[in-house]
Formats: C-alpha cells, sequence, structure tokens
C-alpha cells in the first residue's frame, strides 16, 4: 500500500500521523465493494444481480464509501506505523476520517509510543547488600512464638485477674455524646476477651480489668485517640459495663528436649536452635537479594528521567488499585469501609509506582536487547508447567489458553525482566553490608522527607503524557 505519511512529534512519547491513501486504491477499494452490493441487490424492477452499475453506485454510493473507509484506514495505519518504526501502546485515536472530491482517503491519528532514550552505563553499578546477621535473641523469639502457639489456657478463677490474664467479659457501651442513630443504641457484645496489658489493649480496659474476680461488674470511662484504628470508636468517649465471666492463663510449655521433639523435630534443644538458624540464615539471604534486586533497579533509575505513555501509566495505577482493594477484604475489611478511603490520592500515589515501574521494564529491558539476554522456549515451558500444576491443570490445556489471551508474551517479558535484572546484579560492585535486626529495621525506616521520591502531585506532571 503507497502511502503519503506525515508524522509530528507531539512529546516524546506522542505523535500525530497524517494520512493519505492515493485515489487508485480508493477507487479499487471501492469498485470491490460495489462488486459485492451488485451482487446482491435486490432493486425494483430488477432481478438480483441485474441492476445497472450506475444506479448501484447511485443507491450505494453512501454505504459503499463508509465501508471503503472501515477496511481502508486501520490497513493503512499499521502500515505507517510499521513502515515508520512506531513503537505504539493503546489504541490511535482517529480524526478528520474522510474521502475527498478527489477520491484521496485522508484521516489523521495521534499515537502513544514507548519513548527513545540512550542507555547509560549500567555495567559495575555500586550497591550494597543489606544482610541481616542472625543472633541468638533471634533464635529465642522464635522459640518464643512456638512456646506461644501451643501454650495452653487454664482457669485462675479463684484469684484475681493480673497482667498476661485472659478476661472474658460481657460489654455494654454507651456514648458519651451520641451523634449518630446507632451511636443511642450504644454498644454490646458479649464474651469479648481481653488479654491484659497487651499490646493494643486501651489503658482503661486494662486499669478497670487489673484486680478483678469472676462475676465481678466494672464501670469505667474510655477516651478513644483520633487515630483509634476502628473509625466508629476514633475520637469518641464511652462508659462501658464489664461483666466478668473468667479468667484465664496462658501456660506455656518448658523449652526442653520433649519441647524440641513436639515442636521442630528435632531431638534436642540444641539441635532444634540450630534449625531454626539455619533457616534464618537462608531466609535473611534471601530477603537481601530481594532488597539488593530493588536497590539495583533505584540505583539504575537515578540517571533517566524520561516520559512514559499515559496509556500504560493509567493501566498499571489501575491495577496496582484493584490489588490494593483486594487485598483489603482479603483481610476482611467490609466493603463499606472502601468507601471511607481517599481513593483520589491513592490514584496518584499509583501513578508515581507505575512510572517508576514502566521506566525500570524499560530500561532493563533494553539492557536485556544490548546483552542479547533472549529467553529460551524451554524457560517459558517451565513456567507453563509451574502454573498448570499450581491450577491441576495439564500443560497443553494452560499453554493453549495463555497463547489464546496473550499471556505467554506476558510470561517471556517477566522471564526477560527477571534475566536481565540477574545480569545486573552479577556486574555489580556489590559491597555486603552485616547488620542486625533492629540495624535493619532502622536503616530502611521511611524519611521524614524523602526528595528523591515523587509526591503525588508531580506524578500529574509532564513525566507522564
Amino acid at each position: 500500500m503507497k502511502l503519503q505519511v506525515t508524522i509530528t512529534d507531539v512529546s516524546q512519547v506522542k505523535k500525530d500521523l497524517a494520512v493519505e491513501i492515493p485515489a487508485l486504491e480508493v477507487k479499487q477499494e471501492l469498485e470491490k465493494i460495489l462488486d459485492s452490493y451488485q451482487r446482491q441487490a435486490q432493486l425494483p424492477g430488477f432481478r438480483q444481480g441485474k441492476a445497472p452499475r450506475e444506479m448501484i453506485k447511485a443507491r450505494f454510493k453512501n454505504e459503499a464509501r463508509s465501508e471503503a473507509i472501515q477496511q481502508l484506514v486501520p490497513h493503512a495505519l499499521t502500515h505507517a506505523i510499521v513502515d515508520h518504526n512506531l513503537r505504539v501502546v493503546g489504541e490511535p485515536a482517529l480524526a478528520d476520517v474522510a474521502i475527498g472530491d478527489d477520491n484521496v482517503l485522508r484521516f489523521k491519528a495521534t499515537v502513544e509510543v514507548i519513548p527513545e532514550f540512550e542507555l547509560k552505563d549500567y555495567k559495575g553499578l555500586a550497591v550494597t547488600k543489606q544482610l541481616r546477621v542472625v543472633e541468638e535473641k533471634d533464635v529465642d523469639a522464635i522459640i518464643e512464638r512456638f512456646r506461644e502457639t501451643t501454650a495452653k489456657f487454664v482457669d485462675v478463677m479463684e484469684r484475681a485477674a493480673q497482667a498476661g490474664d485472659f478476661v472474658t467479659v460481657d460489654l455494654v457501651g454507651k456514648y458519651l455524646d451520641p451523634k449518630e442513630p446507632h451511636e443511642e443504641e450504644g454498644l454490646k457484645s458479649d464474651g469479648v476477651v481481653i488479654e491484659l496489658n497487651a499490646e493494643g489493649v486501651q489503658a482503661e480496659f486494662n486499669e478497670a480489668l487489673t484486680g478483678v474476680k469472676a462475676e465481678d461488674v466494672k464501670e469505667f470511662r474510655v477516651i478513644y485517640p483520633e487515630d483509634f484504628t476502628s473509625t466508629g470508636l476514633a475520637g469518641k468517649t464511652l462508659d462501658f459495663t464489664a461483666t466478668v465471666k473468667t479468667l484465664q492463663a496462658k501456660e506455656m510449655a518448658e523449652v526442653n528436649d520433649e519441647f524440641a521433639k513436639a515442636s521442630g523435630g528435632a531431638e534436642s534443644v540444641q539441635e532444634m536452635r540450630d534449625k531454626i538458624r539455619d533457616n534464618m540464615v537462608k531466609m535473611a539471604e534471601q530477603e537481601a537479594d530481594a532488597k539488593l534486586r530493588e536497590n539495583m533497579v533505584e540505583k539504575l533509575l537515578e540517571d533517566y528521567d524520561f516520559a512514559v505513555p499515559s496509556v500504560l501509566v493509567e493501566q498499571q495505577s489501575q491495577d496496582r488499585l484493584q490489588q490494593f482493594a483486594y487485598r483489603l477484604m482479603n483481610n476482611g475489611m467490609p466493603p463499606e469501609y472502601l468507601n471511607q478511603i481517599d481513593w483520589k490520592e491513592r490514584a496518584a500515589e499509583a501513578r508515581v509506582f507505575a512510572m517508576r515501574d514502566i521506566r525500570a521494564a524499560l530500561v532493563i529491558g533494553r539492557i536485556g536487547e544490548a546483552e542479547n539476554l533472549a529467553v529460551a522456549d524451554e524457560e517459558v515451558d517451565y513456567e507453563i508447567a509451574a502454573i498448570a500444576e499450581e491450577e491441576g491443570k495439564s500443560f497443553s490445556e494452560v499453554k493453549a489458553s495463555l497463547t489464546k489471551d496473550g499471556g505467554i508474551s506476558s510470561i517471556e517479558s517477566q522471564l526477560n525482566y527477571n534475566k536481565s535484572l540477574d545480569w545486573l546484579v552479577a556486574n555489580a560492585q556489590v559491597t555486603v553490608e552485616e547488620l542486625t535486626s533492629e540495624q535493619l529495621a532502622q536503616a530502611n525506616a521511611p524519611a521524614s522527607v524523602d526528595s528523591s521520591t515523587p509526591s503525588p502531585e508531580q506524578a500529574n506532571t509532564a513525566t507522564a503524557e
């Protein structure tokens, strides 16, 4: 197809195309369409297929031109994109589509494209691998968790409640200053279990229930902070009446060889500790490697600030928001609470991360091409086999489904990304920094102000167009 194409750069990621399809090609397409109409047309006074050509042209002129446009424009646009090596993403926006009096079909199209950028030095990047050192107190903490999960609860009805006890109460609460209809009714909940002095328990509950015995009735006031986790209680003041039903204490097993056998299949306490330590060392290494990969991406992106197509940003940010909502619901958040979330702010945050991830994928993809890091068919098949096993389906069934839905290309892209990132890490200057759990937590604590991270407001600027 011979075309006249004029391309105007609107931005780094957007181009305007003005396309002209020659009159000869338009005429040929119109003739084919009219041939089809003539064979099928049933006009008064003529048998099917016998109506004069000129009558067909006059009767179906508009329909023929409309169909010619539908046939020619997509093919012409594809040719223009391929001939000019445009890496288009999303659907083109068409405008001013018309066949002129000269029979030339003209149209305009605005497309978003993958941006061109120059690769900077990427070999031998200096990154730090923060490795958590496993200390004996870390092993102690794991053993303590084992003891917690295997603890037994015993009644202590003969004595007064003390710190660490589990007090079961029937609660009735009245709002001090009710403002909503449901607040007029107050709160009523039977069989509430409260662990005295446990993290998250309001101080007023600890104070009121310490020293109580079974069947005691205690009245006390609770002032909830504005940032309390339950929005229905945040900033509220309630007067409670608590009727004590039961008192229980947690009885934890002694750490001995019998405990080691029951908890971890070890023959002795020392063997149990060794197994725990080995597992923790492996986990620490895996965590450090994962964080190292994140640091590598961040280090790599320091040299790039090109614009990314808005269609990709919107698609990925919407995916992030959906995943966020699914996580909340899977964690038990009632659907009605989703309406209380500032989704506008969340969307702005999602755009920031989406732009970062897209830039990373584009840069790392280019590095993979430069280093000829191709993914073998066997690697793709391995991933498909893993999916098939997880879903309980056959390999051929899963592969056919992925091929139909375009999932194969997604697997290939992810494998390419991982292989290229692995190559970057292998060719980096990695400094290993050993840190305790506390030091690691402090090193990775979010700063109060991080000028290197774009704000939600910056996410709406020219970085995505």
